[in-house]
């Protein structure tokens, strides 16, 4: 028993969302149900109440006007037959008629034609009420609840008048008990409850189906869900994308998308960390072996020649300066590409960075007898002024320079250009390029510079690290600009750079 009980409530459990519209379904129904019926019922009685009254005036009309015509015309004999025929209505009708006569009036309705009377001490607040409009002239009624009887009590007063002098001698008093049962609402309350029973049944059926129904495109979510959370970031097939269901399953396949590129470029870093560290630790091993071979050979007096020795010393030196460029570079490269490190932006003069550069890059370039020339497109007064920070600039231009001195040949030429450019949008540019007529960089190397640890196999990047080229486009992408790169074997390669300009100090504050 205690099996099957879980059973049931772990099933429960499982179609929770069915359960509540169900139970929401039946709960509308049965509220809807019972609001309608009471309404009916008011409204049922509030119009028989109304009715009766109609009818009970229209008998009290026809009354009044026999008894002022039998007054009017002393004909006693005729009331005693009419009263008769009154009380076989009181018999039918269930009604009490009362002829009182007007005691205030000057000519009162004669006893002999009345069948009652009636005092303020012995009647009732409500007949009261109707009794005095109607010896005032007014048709009068008034339906009243009553606790005692435990049902409706309807007064209605109608005035007698005297036919030649119109005044009010009398009134017609009906006073009729109006049961539930004479109205009906017992067997409208019945007719009701088996109403609402049948729907009830009904309403099993269809909300057991209504709930199957509006819950299965949330099963169908739940598929979804637990598919993404299991790892399976395929597409969703969304049938209607401008229901609301299927923006709901729209959001959940831009979710997978959004979750499987975040896969795809975890694992591309994860990929491209281990590549760091393979190459790292292949960029270090070659110097450190090379610089354990020439220690052990000193150590083991192999070499005694001064001058042999001198050359190895040399050469260690060599090897470690390569090693301390190396760390530094990564070191570099870890700062620009960490989220959390901001450079120090401060409106700067391209043209003062680049009279810094020049002087260490023709100095470089003195060696192989390059010419660096400088091509100024601007006023000579004009310092091309942006936001930037002036170290990162200088080594971003310099990494370029030494590239370009690099791959050029002997007695080559190295131009540097500077101009101002307007966009279409009205928006001033500070535009740079350095241009080398070398060797050049293949269209299928060309995607691959500004990867770490890229490394052309020419005899000219021997003794590179790789990483230049990505240091200089991190620092260009922190000022806001990328570098644009055009290429031809032996013809020479362009490096391009696009700057806001700095057109006041308001930009920097």
């Amino acid at each position: 028993m205690k099996k099957i009980c879980k059973r049931i409530s772990d099933k429960i459990k499982g179609n929770d969302i069915s359960i509540r519209i169900y139970v929401s379904f039946a709960f509308v129904l049965i509220f809807t149900g019972l609001l309608t019926g009471a309404i009916f019922i008011n409204l049922y009685q509030k119009n028989y109440v109304r009715s009766y009254t109609e009818l009970l005036t229209k008998q009290g009309k026809m009354i009044s006007k026999r008894v002022s015509k039998f007054a009017s015309k002393k004909k006693q004999s005729q009331f005693q037959r009419y009263n008769v025929y009154m009380d076989e209505i009181e018999q039918a009708e269930k009604t009490d008629i009362w002829i009182v006569s007007n005691e205030q009036a000057e000519n009162p309705l004669d006893e002999d034609y009345t069948n009652a009377e009636i005092s303020r001490e012995t009647i009732t607040k409500q007949m009261g009420i109707v009794m005095e409009n109607a010896y005032k002239g007014q048709i009068s009624s008034n339906a009243a609840y009553d606790q005692v009887y435990g049902m409706v009590i309807l007064y209605v007063a109608v005035p007698i008048k005297i036919v030649k002098t119109k005044e009010v001698c009398g009134a017609v008093l009906m006073v009729s008990m109006v049961d539930k049962q004479t109205m009906g609402i017992d067997e409208g309350k019945y007719l009701i409850s088996i109403s609402l029973f049948i729907s009830a049944v009904i309403s099993i059926a269809l909300g057991f189906a209504f709930s199957k129904y509006l819950s299965r495109p949330l099963e169908k979510i739940g598929k979804y869900i637990n598919r993404i959370a299991a790892g399976d970031y395929s597409g969703i097939n969304v049938k209607k994308p401008g229901s609301q269901i299927g923006k709901l399953e729209n959001n959940l396949d831009d979710l997978s998308k959004r979750l499987y590129k975040a896969k795809t470029e975890r694992e591309n870093q994860e990929q491209l960390r281990m590549d760091f560290f393979a190459n790292v630790s292949h960029e270090l091993r070659t110097p450190i072996t090379v610089m354990r071979g020439y220690t052990e050979t000193l150590n083991d007096g192999v070499i005694t020649d001064e001058v042999m020795v001198n050359e190895y010393y040399r050469k260690m030196l060599i090897e470690c300066r390569s090693m301390e460029r190396l760390v530094g570079d990564l070191f570099i490269l870890s700062k620009m590409q960490n989220p959390d490190f901001k450079i120090e932006k401060e409106p700067v003069s391209i043209r003062q960075v680049f009279g810094d550069v020049l002087r260490s890059a023709r100095e470089i370039a003195r060696k192989k007898n390059i010419t660096i020339t400088q091509k100024l497109s601007v006023d000579d007064e004009e310092p091309c002024m942006i936001l930037g920070d002036y170290e990162r600039l200088r080594q971003m231009f310099m990494i370029i320079i030494d590239n370009a001195v690099k791959f050029s040949y002997e007695s080559g030429e190295i131009i540097i250009s500077i101009e101002k450019r307007i966009t279409p949008k009205k928006q001033v540019k500070i535009y740079v390029s350095i241009q080398d007529f070398g060797v050049g960089i293949s269209k299928e190397a060309l995607p691959y510079i500004f990867e770490k640890f890229y490394k052309s196999k020419l005899k000219q990047n021997q003794k590179g690290t790789g990483l230049g080229l990505m240091i200089a486009k991190q620092i260009a992408l922190r000022h806001g600009c990328d570098i644009m790169v055009e290429s031809e074997i032996e013809q020479g390669t362009k490096f391009s750079f696009e700057f806001e300009e700095c057109v006041s100090m308001d930009e920097y504050e």
